[in-house]
């Protein structure tokens, strides 16, 4: 197994550090992973919730949508250990639309609509449109987007997606946001890879 040194270095280093960890704000624990991960590969990195006294904390383990390390993501997570207080979770999963971003809570995210984009003739890609209103467009970048749609439906599916445009024309057959995940589920199901069902698999609907 490739990583298999540095693997079981993180882990033992995460079991005596983890309940230090605990509770620490987000920014404190994600700052010290990642110099601790990188030494796995410096192609993925941590993301973790919040601290809540009942809820075990959720480290996920993300190469931002790179499927190139979807396979490592993987084997890494099968080898953490069972810690009290933590859960562990390989690719971000998707987690629907029902948040506002940091800083940017006008932004009108449940509005939204899509309209996937063919981008070969036998449909082997697949792109979207995001459409918004003006306001939102106003207050809208790539990288911004990027992070919303990853929220939304997490990396494995977005990862899919060849091509992102948006704007605010309203395209009368556009599709409600909140069915993106399914939309994008069921067209990798028909037109993804068998080899990338693997990776299918590790993903819930919301």
């Amino acid at each position: 197994m490739m990583h298999l040194e540095e693997n079981n270095q993180f882990w033992q280093w995460f079991e005596k550090q983890a309940e230090g960890l605990l509770k620490k704000p987000s920014f404190e624990v994600i700052d010290e992973l990642a110099e601790q991960i990188k030494k796995v590969d410096p192609g993925i990195t941590a993301e973790v919730s919040n601290c809540h006294e009942s809820i075990d904390r959720e480290l996920t383990v993300t190469s931002h949508c790179d499927q190139s390390k979807f396979e490592l993501i993987l084997d890494f997570v099968r080898m953490a250990p069972l810690v009290s207080g933590w859960q562990f979770q390989a690719l971000k999963p998707p987690r629907g639309f029902s948040f506002q971003v940091e800083g940017k809570s006008g932004l009108s995210i449940g509005d939204w609509r899509f309209v996937p984009l063919k981008s070969s003739p036998e449909f082997t890609e697949i792109g979207l449109r995001i459409e918004m209103t003006e306001d939102d467009l106003k207050n809208m970048n790539d990288e911004l987007l990027h992070e919303i749609i990853e929220e939304g439906v997490g990396e494995v599916l977005l990862s899919l997606c060849s091509h992102i445009e948006y704007g605010s024309s309203m395209t009368p057959k556009a599709i409600s946001l909140n069915s993106l995940a399914e939309t994008l589920y069921s067209w990798a199901l028909r037109r993804s890879p068998q080899s990338f069902h693997k990776y299918l698999q590790t993903i819930e609907i919301v």
